[in-house]
């Protein structure tokens, strides 16, 4: 008896532990919030493949807060939109950002690159996955919701 009450802790402890885990911070922790509006102050993001980067010195209203080192909102193929912080995973440093990578003909090419590990993320399906370099976790990704007047708000 004492053997088949073992047994069965067992196995339910290891049904209870193979829960979704919850979405993991790769960055310190930060507040963003705020609001993202392709209509009128944000017009190149009505475009596919086009990126914008938000840092305090963009702030347009005093409760906008842009994440541990600044958020890089993209727009995919689709048009739709996503966002990550700067801060290069593998760095942990807000003052080690990645940038938007180009193509030879100059186009941005979906991509960013940390400029001080040489890490590539796959920012134009809306991951922020490792391509390349020391990395092995992705970019921090942030809520980009839709609101009724077109705009968006840009949320962790």
């Amino acid at each position: 008896m004492k053997r088949f009450a073992l047994t069965l802790s067992v196995i339910i402890l290891l049904v209870l532990s193979c829960g979704e885990e919850a979405p993991r911070q790769t960055v310190p922790f930060a507040s963003v919030n705020f609001r993202v509006d392709p209509n009128s102050y944000d017009p190149i993001l009505n475009n596919p493949h086009t990126y914008k980067i938000f840092t305090e010195e963009e702030r347009r209203l005093p409760s906008d807060r842009f994440g541990y080192a600044g958020v890089l909102v993209v727009s995919d193929a689709r048009g739709d939109l996503h966002a990550f912080d700067l801060c290069c995973p593998h760095e942990d440093s807000k003052g080690i950002v990645v940038t938007p990578d180009y193509e030879e003909n100059g186009g941005y090419n979906g991509k960013v690159k940390c400029v001080s590990c040489g890490s590539v993320f796959v920012t134009m399906f809306g991951l922020g996955s490792v391509e390349s370099g020391p990395s092995t976790e992705p970019l921090q990704r942030y809520n980009v919701l839709p609101l009724q007047d077109g705009s968006y708000r840009v949320v962790n």
